[in-house]
């Protein structure tokens, strides 16, 4: 069992802090904002599909905002809780198990979205490269990835050579970071306890590790892939990021001109 098929019952409650409307509402002013808010979705709604999509809480509240959407997800405990909170809420959303870099769908989108540093979770540059490049095969033309990624404040600083703890009702968690500047590597090694009876216990204990990428890492790869930067945020703020900020938000276009596929070719 991998930590997220273990946390997919306690995932909700670890996250509690999360306000899904919040992001929800973001996501949307962005999408807005550069252009990409119609599409081939039931009714001309932008079909969106989000990558990484966990137990469906931002997934959900997307799809009250006019989005036609699809959730990603490679933990099958994690799309079991998304595909309850849709049938709970009747949400009409198509839940597929993969690995966001090895996509295989069955159309293309309008607006890709990879939410909660998931992107930072791909740890080698080629495996994110590899993904915005398919997007030239899954992204309409015109069409929005938006994403964000933890800032070197926020692995360095705030997490840095911590130790963190949570203990709830049914689920406790035990935490040591570890950020290692020179490789960019951030290595959080997580002892995890959960009970569903309150007397018996599972224990589960798994490293996550994530890499941080730079502004300049993220462009260059972009560009390289095909893909234009239409907007760049800082800490869920409608304005530029700042050195104190803990996320950025990058919004990448496919552009509609035609040669900036045959200008990606040539890089391959």
């Amino acid at each position: 069992m991998s930590a997220y098929d273990f946390l997919a019952g306690y995932y909700d409650a670890f996250q509690k802090d999360l306000d899904p409307s919040g992001w929800a509402d973001f996501v949307t002013w962005i999408a807005k904002k550069c252009g990409q808010y119609e599409g081939d979705g039931e009714g001309g709604k932008p079909l969106l599909c989000d990558l990484g999509c966990g137990t469906g809480l931002v997934t959900c509240e997307l799809s009250d905002r006019g989005f036609d959407t699809v959730g990603v997800d490679n933990s099958p405990a994690m799309l079991d809780r998304a595909r309850q909170r849709a049938e709970k809420k009747k949400k009409k959303i198509l839940w597929l198990f993969q690995d966001m870099t090895e996509l295989d769908l069955y159309g293309t989108m309008d607006v890709f979205v990879s939410l909660l540093d998931t992107v930072n979770h791909i740890t080698d540059k080629k495996g994110l490269f590899d993904l915005l490049r398919s997007f030239y095969c899954f992204l309409n033309p015109g069409g929005l990835f938006i994403f964000d990624v933890a800032t070197e404040k926020h692995f360095a600083e705030t997490l840095g050579d911590g130790f963190f703890y949570s203990i709830e009702e049914d689920f406790a968690l035990l935490w040591e970071n570890d950020y290692d500047v020179k490789s960019k590597i951030n290595t959080a090694s997580l002892t995890m306890f959960g009970t569903e009876d309150k007397e018996n216990y599972t224990r589960c204990d798994e490293d996550i590790i994530e890499r941080y990428y730079s502004d300049k890492e993220i462009r260059d790869l972009a560009s390289r892939a095909g893909l234009e930067v239409a907007g760049v945020f800082g800490d869920l703020k409608k304005r530029k990021p700042n050195e104190a900020d803990e996320r950025i938000f990058y919004c990448l276009r496919r552009p509609n001109d035609p040669k900036a596929r045959e200008r990606q070719q040539i890089t391959e």
